[in-house]
């Protein structure tokens, strides 16, 4: 059906179109600049790339079959660099793989077989603005919840450091009774943990609005050793768990970012001593080429194994329901992780329900080892435990 328009209203979204085939590009770009469209042309995967790296992509319209590279692999490349553009998968050999299993195989949101003509390919472009307004949508309210929420935290954070340090002023005074220290003990303990759940949501709003940068420097296996055990007498000192750092030979200097780290180290232990009433929590490590896995685990509850990725969405509990026992927001294992990749690293975990976690943080080491001195764990040196 000819078109009345020949030029369209500018849209304001781009489309970059990648096939090897020049006949095809020019086609489709007369196509979706009618329709108001702002169009780039890439005949290979790595031009594709190369002009992803320098413009704003709303859609891309990929052919499968190229050269070099193909449709799949440029997909993937693209998905490591924005995981929110929307990608239209285009073939001309239709049946070679079925439209489903390229949907569920990989990240598109379309499939279009050149051989249904120009009005489905239109089709399947609005279907992708629409995905991407959508998304457009969801992105900017989550921005605003976290502009929101880094708001609240910031007039909380004030008065709670006022609070605290006028108990603790109190509590050193010796004329103090014992009935009314325990009063203050209390409100003291109470404003201590509100502080942390405002640090917590304060992080979290960082790393969501992307300020939350990275300045890398060597950590010391010494350095890292003195913040698990302090960060664990502290966390540990009112509970019947003792803290063991099951490394003998010295570790080799981490690539980290120290206030990130301190971070991750408290939020994992933090998370250990929550979900272990009684036992022990074990620090080990894995020495690799290029590579520093430290192992945090403890004899807690567990974690079955189809919640160990839900449990690194923020907000989400294994048990989040009104009646749970354990307190908290769910964002401490998120931040770890989130703080780690910054880094160059990851949080993962592994867990059976019933016999407790062990969650590993991985980072890079300054200097590679050779693959002859990898080394893993080795019996204790000595532990902090809460009862003394």
């Amino acid at each position: 059906m000819a078109r009345k328009r020949t030029v369209g209203d500018p849209t304001g979204y781009t489309i970059l179109v990648v096939d090897d085939q020049e006949e095809t590009l020019a086609s489709v770009q007369r196509l979706l600049e009618r329709e108001g469209h702002h169009v780039l042309l890439a005949e290979s995967g790595q031009r594709a790339l190369e002009l992803f790296a320098q413009h704003e992509m709303h859609i891309l319209l990929v052919d499968y079959f190229m050269p070099r590279m193909t449709g799949e692999e440029l997909i993937a490349e693209v998905r490591k660099i924005d995981t929110h553009v929307q990608i239209v998968l285009q073939t001309g050999y239709s049946g070679e793989k079925p439209p489903r299993e390229m949907l569920q195989k990989l990240d598109i949101q379309g499939y279009h077989d050149k051989s249904e003509g120009p009005d489905k390919l239109l089709l399947w472009v609005e279907v992708a603005i629409k995905s991407y307004e959508q998304l457009r949508r969801v992105r900017e309210a989550e921005i605003l919840k976290s502009q929101l929420l880094a708001n609240i935290s910031h007039e909380f954070r004030t008065p709670l450091h006022i609070i605290l340090g006028y108990t603790q002023i109190l509590k050193e005074d010796h004329g103090a009774q014992s009935g009314g220290r325990a009063t203050l003990d209390r409100i003291h303990q109470n404003a201590e943990m509100l502080l942390q759940l405002v640090n917590d949501f304060l992080g979290l709003s960082d790393l969501d609005t992307g300020v939350t940068l990275s300045s890398a420097t060597d950590v010391d296996g010494e350095t890292l050793r003195a913040e698990f055990e302090r960060s664990a007498a502290i966390l540990i000192r009112e509970k019947p768990i003792r803290f063991e750092w099951q490394i003998s030979e010295p570790l080799p200097p981490i690539v980290a970012d120290p206030a990130k780290l301190r971070v991750i180290v408290m939020n994992l232990l933090s998370n250990a001593v929550k979900f272990t009433t009684a036992g022990t929590i074990t620090v080990t490590a894995d020495v690799g080429d290029d590579r520093v896995a430290l192992a945090v685990r403890d004899t807690g509850m567990g974690i079955a194994r189809e919640h160990h990725e839900r449990i690194f969405e923020p907000f989400r509990q294994v048990d989040g329901s009104s009646t749970r026992t354990q307190s908290g927001t769910g964002i401490g294992l998120p931040i770890a992780r989130n703080l780690a990749r910054l880094m160059g690293g990851d949080v993962t975990v592994d867990s059976t329900l019933g016999e407790g976690a062990t969650f590993f943080i991985s980072l890079r080491h300054a200097h590679a080892a050779p693959a002859s001195a990898r080394r893993s764990t080795t019996p204790p040196l000595r532990s902090v435990s809460a009862a003394g």
